[in-house]
């Protein structure tokens, strides 16, 4: 398995966008294309990273907006059907914070699903208030925050 950032407009975007289509938004009965709840006019300014089997499938995807300088919102975690519960999400999550953490993130947030937010709290995340609804359906506000030491 290969652990990378998508480059926005390329082959391996669109294969995010339609992974995304696919797993979180046509069983909700949405559309992530039509504009209704997904703005996807900002996303070259976001970080696309992915994870690629030994075919350079495209097998789960996350997307990283920056709030601040040192904040980032974590988005739309995806792991194909075929992979999931079997670590694949979990070491891709673990290689994009790595790679934020690099280029200077250090406080992470993400709207967890309520059926997903286990998956988070086993990576170190907090739940941050009360469950409440996006997109029509149970979520926990969570949140990951590094603190820089000095060597």
């Amino acid at each position: 398995m290969q652990y990378r950032l998508i480059d926005h407009g390329t082959k391996a975007y669109q294969e995010s966008l339609d992974l995304r289509h696919k797993i979180l938004r046509v069983p909700l009965g949405m559309d992530l294309f039509d504009g209704s709840h997904d703005d996807l006019s900002e996303e070259s300014r976001y970080y696309h990273f992915g994870a690629f089997d030994d075919d350079g499938q495209l097998v789960a995807s996350v997307l990283g907006i920056p709030t601040s300088i040192h904040e980032i919102r974590i988005k739309q975690m995806v792991v194909i059907e075929q992979l999931q519960n079997q670590g694949v999400g979990r070491r891709l999550f673990m290689v994009f914070e790595a790679y934020l953490l690099n280029i200077g993130f250090q406080s992470f947030i993400l709207h967890a699903r309520r059926a997903a937010h286990g998956f988070y709290l086993n990576l170190g995340y907090e739940i941050m208030g009360p469950e409440f609804d996006e997109i029509g359906i149970p979520h926990y506000k969570m949140s990951k925050t590094f603190i820089p030491t000095l060597d």
